[in-house]
């Protein structure tokens, strides 16, 4: 009896995932539907081998996130980004323990901090960092390269112009 209720319980995140998220045909994007935006399931240094990501990620200064942000979607011709502190808080998984993340969307996710984008207001604090592996946040006023994270770049669904 015991074992049903537990499997019936592993079954629930899983559920949700397949609602809340839908994968690309290649498996390297998800789109969130609550969020309606796009995600790398990789964090930026791994790549997808179409099973799980692969690699070691890459481990930056806030200013060289940015820089390979703007490169990327250069590259790809995608408008990908740093993802604001909100939107990078929206994956997290609440009440799960250990990794807090979805694994079995963002697979391999390392246990460390990812940044956000700068934000250039007057008293507001620059950046945050989030911690996939306890949750932790860390905002940072300067000093933002002097300290390091991972990315995962993000970008918002593009809608299609409606025909007239």
């Amino acid at each position: 009896m015991l074992g049903l209720l537990l499997a019936g319980i592993c079954q629930i995140p899983i559920t949700a995932s397949a609602q809340r998220y839908q994968l690309s045909p290649e498996g390297a994007e998800v789109t969130d539907a609550q969020t309606g935006l796009i995600w790398r399931r990789c964090a930026e240094g791994m790549a997808w081998n179409g099973q799980t990501c692969t690699g070691t990620a890459l481990n930056l200064v806030h200013s060289s996130a940015e820089a390979l942000a703007k490169r990327e979607a250069a590259r790809d011709k995608k408008a990908w980004r740093l993802p604001t502190f909100k939107e990078l808080q929206s994956l997290q998984v609440p009440g799960q323990f250990g990794q807090l993340i979805d694994a079995s969307v963002f697979p391999a996710t390392p246990e460390r901090w990812f940044w956000s984008v700068f934000i250039d207001q007057p008293g507001v604090v620059d950046a945050f960092n989030l911690y996939f592996g306890s949750a932790e946040v860390a905002g940072y006023a300067d000093g933002r390269d002097n300290l390091y994270g991972a990315v995962r770049l993000v970008r918002n669904v593009q809608r299609r112009a409606a025909k007239k």
